[in-house]
């Protein structure tokens, strides 16, 4: 779906929204519900209109990996980078490159190769920081949209009930206590849909986020020292015990449910 669509749908829905708490004459459960798509379609029109709808729509994608998945390990790459540290090391670099290509991990198997290849520490660096660095305004995006959404919420909350006062005082003296009361209510109920959306649900998952943003990232900078280690020709045993410690400081504890490496032969 193209952004202009979108950006035509929701402003079409807030704007039916908008009309049903001004004018008021729904049942009072069209009104409440009128409020909670003003302030949800609000909100995703100013981040899509200020941001790009790709982007939007790949933050609420990417929102359910964030409790689902935790970065963490090396998985089944850990046995064959030792066996390519320990190649290379002995100068065996056709058998290294072998083994290079049972690397899972891109980034690993890229770096093993470079480092294989042959190529200067500044290309290696280059090559790799790059990729950390894309990486990593990456991820920043993302949490300014997130941050960005919970800043919206609570300005379409209270526009919202400036909306439903303004019919409040246009019906002063039209309608009895009753309806003037039951009109205030429905007035301020779009605040707590903003204020419940962004402290609630948003600012939480960006917190979340962030904090598994800064693991990601810090397993990026590990496996980056690993490749700089390999580039070195460093022992195995000084790889295995780098990766081991990094874990032990990441989960606080060295017996950490994470894949163990295996031992070099």
């Amino acid at each position: 779906m193209k952004q202009n669509t979108v950006v035509f749908l929701l402003t079409a829905l807030v704007a039916l929204a908008m009309a049903v708490l001004i004018m008021g004459v729904a049942p009072l459960w069209v009104v409440a519900l009128s409020g909670f798509v003003f302030v949800v379609g609000g909100t995703f029109q100013t981040a899509v209109i200020s941001e790009n709808y790709e982007r939007v729509k790949g933050v609420l994608q990417w929102v359910p990996r964030v409790f689902a998945e935790r970065p963490g390990g090396l998985e089944g790459d850990e046995e064959v980078f030792l066996r390519v540290a320990e190649s290379y090391r002995r100068g065996s670099a056709r058998r290294a490159e072998g083994q290079i290509k049972g690397l899972a991990d891109p980034f690993l198997r890229q770096g093993a190769q470079l480092v294989v290849d042959r190529s200067s520490r500044e290309e290696l660096e280059r090559s790799l920081l790059w990729q950390i660095s894309a990486i990593k305004e990456e991820e920043k995006q993302r949490l300014g949209i997130l941050y960005s959404m919970a800043g919206f919420a609570p300005a379409f909350g209270m526009l919202g009930t400036l909306l439903g006062l303004v019919r409040l005082l246009f019906s002063l003296g039209q309608s009895g206590i009753e309806v003037a009361g039951a009109s205030m209510g429905f007035a301020m109920i779009t605040t707590v849909y903003g204020l419940v959306i962004a402290n609630l649900v948003l600012k939480p998952i960006a917190i979340k986020a962030e904090r598994r943003s800064r693991e990601r990232l810090a397993w990026w900078y590990l496996k980056y020292e690993l490749l700089m280690m390999l580039y070195e020709k460093e022992h195995p045993t000084m790889i295995k015990e780098a990766l081991h410690g990094f874990i032990a400081t990441q989960y606080n504890s060295p017996n950490s449910a994470q894949p163990a490496l295996a031992s070099v032969s």
